[in-house]
């Protein structure tokens, strides 16, 4: 499964928008860090809401359930993380793509 990992800061739609253009035929979703972030995915696109800490520090789990949650119900090609800051993205793609969430990415 591909993991795509984006910092959005104000620009979330465009961000979705962009990466759902470039993957048309595709089973997708989207997981964005910040719950009041304003972001709209078509009808056939999962969107998950995590609450406001990082997800590779106090976040972990939350994001460790939301993913485990996703792949079993939506099987997914491809997943975008939105991080609202690029502090800890590298780290969220070492998660990613180690394996120790449950789930192995092939992270972009």
């Amino acid at each position: 499964m591909r993991a795509t990992v984006a910092v959005h800061g104000s620009e979330a739609q465009r961000d979705v928008d962009a990466w759902l253009a470039a993957a048309l035929s595709e089973r997708r979703a989207v997981i964005v860090e910040n719950p009041f972030a304003e972001v709209q995915v078509p009808d056939d696109v999962s969107l998950t809401r995590l609450g406001g800490a990082c997800p590779c520090c106090l976040g972990q789990l939350p994001l460790r359930v939301a993913l485990v949650r996703l792949v079993r119900s939506q099987r997914p090609d491809a997943v975008l993380l939105l991080l609202t800051g690029a502090e800890h993205a590298d780290r969220v793609r070492a998660l990613l793509a180690d394996g120790s969430l449950g789930v192995r990415f092939i992270v972009e």
